[in-house]
């Protein structure tokens, strides 16, 4: 199933997503990781071939939407882009999930449009207080990037130039000072964490305070590095299915 990027003006600043599917079982909205955003289409196709329609939005400073003059002050100003993408595209009560970094971006995004979003998920998400130093989460990268498939990096690589390594790296630092856990008290909608087996970049204690209620357990996708939707996208497109039907 081929997708198309689709792009939006939102005051005059071109955001672009990649859209694919019909929305027989609803909206889904993907936010990718740190100034990437190809590795997530084949999970974004898996969610479309379930039934989905599936938008997977470049924030801006991502490749296929409009860069930064200079660099943003915080992740909060970030998610704002997307926000207003969201309000312009008119989606309501989407199941929005954010990917890595791109799960601090979502938590703010539901945060600030609570009637559009109804179910949060946030998978493998960063960034952990135990890790929340360049060092210490560069570390944490080069102990997960063994276990991801080996095309990963080539398909990010590309992005991450398109974009320039300064833009990467003042997205990262505007990450690190970020606090998720303090994000998803402002959130309404239902939040739910899903991580690898193998996640290196967040402990299952820290994970564990970002749930709520009965998702307060983060789910486990057995066998799985950081980026499980890209290393299974089929079995993380069902888990989306069964989550949204809780």
């Amino acid at each position: 199933m081929n997708g198309r990027i689709e792009t939006t003006l939102v005051d005059a600043v071109r955001i672009g997503a990649y859209t694919v599917g019909r929305p027989d079982r609803g909206e889904v909205v993907v936010v990718p990781g740190l100034c990437a955003s190809a590795y997530l289409r084949p999970a974004a196709e898996a969610l479309a071939a379930l039934g989905f329609r599936v938008h997977l939005v470049d924030p801006r400073g991502w490749p296929h939407s409009d860069p930064f003059p200079g660099q943003p002050e915080s992740v909060a100003e970030v998610a704002g882009w997307v926000s207003r993408w969201l309000v312009a595209s008119e989606l309501r009560d989407v199941v929005l999930i954010g990917q890595s970094m791109g799960a601090q971006l979502a938590a703010h995004v539901a945060g600030q449009c609570p009637e559009q979003v109804g179910l949060l998920i946030l998978q493998g998400p960063t960034f952990d207080p135990a890790y929340r130093t360049v060092p210490r989460a560069l570390w944490r990268l080069l102990c997960d990037l063994p276990r991801e498939r080996p095309s990963f990096v080539a398909l990010e690589a590309p992005e991450w130039l398109r974009v320039g390594l300064r833009q990467v790296l003042g997205m990262a630092r505007i990450g690190l000072r970020d606090r998720l856990e303090m994000t998803v008290n402002q959130v309404r909608a239902r939040v739910v964490v899903i991580v690898g087996e193998h996640e290196t970049l967040a402990t299952l204690p820290w994970t564990r305070t970002l749930g709520r209620g009965e998702d307060e357990c983060p789910v486990v996708m057995p066998g799985l590095p950081h980026c499980a939707p890209y290393s299974d996208p089929a079995g993380f497109a069902r888990l989306v299915v069964e989550l949204s039907r809780r």
